[in-house]
């Protein structure tokens, strides 16, 4: 490892440390322990800030205080790995599952997690849109390799967040507690709005099909699901996805290292 590489590895570490002693190897100091205060507090709240910014709803759920404490633990631990702060925070969500606090208010990481897909979604790649137009014009549509588009994301929450979902978009309070009950979203990008909507078993156990294999055809994909849910629900399930403008023909699919999906623990 170089010198400059070790500095810059003992320094990060010093920044997650509040009581790090200031080193000196000799070719650089990492610092006055004054001046690492300073840094290290510049540091922690520009990083709460950008969490504010990412999870306005996951912020609202918390309160001001509260969140801003959490977004202080987690950054202390979890330092940007890239120079862009609009991707820091993709793991706040699991995070926020495991403080105790927070254990009757689970919800609020479904929230969360809604709110981190609808930022990954808005600069994902593109690809063009599979339309039940150009489905229909194909020779054989039972042929045809189909995948979801890149600038799509399932999410699976563990609470019925729906409403309370709806009531945060509105600028409106909470409201009381939301009951447990699975559901499924999806979010994705048409032209610069990313949409948020939720939909049902069928329709998600679908889109999973079609991530993987790679070499799943869409009959191939529909006739397991079918199998498991009813060919009227298959063909529903497909509709959804080309209305919500969620598929793309395989090969139009750029190169994406993003995952597709985002669930609850």
């Amino acid at each position: 490892m170089s010198a400059l590489a070790e500095w810059q590895r003992r320094f990060a570490a010093a920044l997650r440390a509040p009581d790090a002693a200031p080193v000196d190897d000799g070719a650089a100091e990492l610092g006055r322990s004054a001046g690492l205060d300073v840094y290290r507090n510049n540091v922690r709240q520009s990083l709460i800030e950008a969490l504010a910014t990412a999870f306005p709803h996951t912020r609202t759920l918390l309160g001001p205080r509260y969140f801003a404490a959490a977004a202080g633990d987690y950054a202390r631990d979890h330092l940007p790995r890239e120079p862009r702060l609009s991707r820091y925070g993709a793991g706040f969500a699991d995070f926020l599952d495991d403080l105790p606090p927070l254990a009757g208010y689970r919800y609020a990481s479904d929230v969360c997690r809604l709110e981190r897909a609808r930022l990954d979604v808005g600069p994902a790649a593109e690809a063009p849109v599979l339309d039940a137009t150009r489905l229909a014009e194909h020779p054989d549509p039972a042929r045809l390799c189909v995948t979801p588009r890149p600038a799509t994301r399932r999410v699976r929450c563990r609470f019925a967040v729906g409403a309370l979902w709806q009531r945060l978009e509105r600028g409106e309070a909470p409201g009381e507690s939301v009951a447990a009950g699975e559901e499924d979203w999806l979010a994705v990008r048409r032209g610069e709005q990313v949409l948020l909507t939720p939909v049902d078993a069928v329709t998600a156990a679908l889109y999973g099909r079609l991530r993987e294999p790679r070499d799943t055809a869409l009959g191939d994909a529909l006739a397991a699901v079918a199998e498991a849910h009813g060919e009227t629900a298959a063909g529903e399930a497909l509709g959804t996805l080309l209305g919500l403008g969620a598929l793309c023909e395989r090969h139009a699919a750029p190169d994406d290292d993003e995952p597709n999906e985002e669930a609850a623990p």
